[in-house]
């Protein structure tokens, strides 16, 4: 089976189009994290990559969008292509290799380079489980079914109380746990923290700070949940400074999780061997797709730690996480992202299953998050309309 196509997809749904106009969007949609305050996020973004074999199947992959998703589509198309298409499909890391060493050696360690690479793999896994007539579970190892999952977020709502609804409407949707997104100042955290905490009873609570805040602040904010039941403390820092998260760490009552803005196996290696984190959180549409999250859940399962994939992202990118989660043993659980975003919910030929609060991994062939190509044109970018994302 030779690879003789690639098409790639940099696609945009605004959140002005779907709320008829920016002034209609609600405030916390804009600015659902602690970064987003300040740079408001204004719609969601993902470049899917679809690989065709000479006989005939295709595969699809997703590369990770925010902020935009233009930079990665130009290299997947100009760059990657070139390289990889006319070769035989085999393990998709060896077929990636040299542009990942390619990569590397110009700098190119993080960023779109690396989530172009992600799509990639994952669109090349996809089209050999396919070929197989595989479930992409089974593939590599695993079964298809349920994964362990927790909703997110409850975002920056303005008062605790709404904060407690939210997190009870989340819960009756089905969910059995939920995250919180913080960062706002210790003492407003703590307030919201608390009314969830009460509001949830029983049900797992989990924090996202986004980076807010520097270690002093970090070490105090962790200190202050001691007697209030959460299952992590979610980016308390900046990334880039392991040591600095591993003190955090020591000083905590509660377990840390970081890794959504890593994108190599290197990256959270240093992770681990710095004691900085309980649970690794990659997002396989920036961490070397399926190949690279296999790789960090084998690490996991070394160090043992916890793996938590980031749950953001199209069916592309969901679908094939959950697949990947059931076929590691350090998976412990994934997120169910509920922001709105029509290329996760209604762009995909089947909708993602959720059974009992969790997402389910689909018995069928490849990763099963095929998006209706009909549907692509809707949302497509190119470089010369790139200054203007429809309204």
């Amino acid at each position: 089976m030779k690879l003789v196509g690639m098409s790639v997809y940099p696609l945009a749904a605004t959140f002005a189009r779907q709320y008829g106009g920016l002034a209609n969007v609600p405030p916390e949609i804009l600015a659902p994290a602690s970064h987003f305050r300040r740079i408001p996020r204004t719609g969601q973004y993902a470049t899917l990559v679809k690989v065709t074999a000479d006989n005939g199947l295709s595969g699809w992959g997703e590369g990770f969008g925010l902020p935009y998703p233009l930079a990665a589509a130009s290299l997947v198309e100009n760059v990657i292509a070139p390289v990889v298409i006319g070769q035989d499909v085999g393990e998709p890391a060896r077929m990636l290799g040299d542009l990942a060493t390619y990569f590397r050696a110009l700098g190119h360690t993080r960023g779109p380079a690396i989530e172009a690479l992600a799509a990639v793999d994952i669109a090349l896994w996809d089209l050999i489980a396919k070929s197989a007539g595989q479930p992409l579970a089974t593939r590599l190892g695993g079964s298809p079914g349920p994964v362990e999952t927790y909703v997110s977020p409850v975002a920056l709502l303005p008062t605790p109380d709404a904060s407690a609804a939210a997190a009870r409407a989340l819960i009756a949707q089905g969910y059995h746990a939920v995250k919180l997104k913080i960062g706002r100042g210790i003492g407003v955290d703590l307030d919201h923290i608390s009314a969830v905490r009460e509001a949830l009873g029983r049900h797992q609570l989990m924090l996202d700070a986004n980076c807010a805040y520097g270690l002093r602040d970090a070490i105090t904010l962790a200190e202050g949940l001691k007697d209030l039941n959460i299952a992590w403390l979610e980016e308390p820092i900046p990334p880039d400074d392991p040591a600095a998260l591993a003190a955090v760490r020591r000083a905590s009552p509660v377990p840390i999780a970081a890794g959504e803005n890593e994108f190599t196996l290197p990256a959270f290696e240093m992770l681990a061997k710095a004691g900085a984190v309980d649970i690794l959180q990659p997002n396989i549409t920036r961490a070397g797709g399926v190949s690279g999250l296999m790789a960090i859940g084998e690490l996991c399962a070394r160090e043992g730690l916890k793996l938590a994939p980031h749950g953001v992202g199209t069916s592309v990118g969901v679908s094939a996480a959950l697949h990947v989660c059931r076929a590691l043993p350090a998976a412990w659980c994934y997120e169910a992202n509920r922001l709105p975003n029509v290329l996760r919910d209604e762009l995909p030929l089947v909708p993602l299953s959720l059974a009992d609060g969790n997402l389910v991994a689909r018995d069928a062939p490849g990763h099963g998050g095929d998006p209706n190509v009909d549907m692509l044109d809707g949302f497509l970018l190119s470089q010369t309309d790139a200054p203007r994302v429809p309204a």
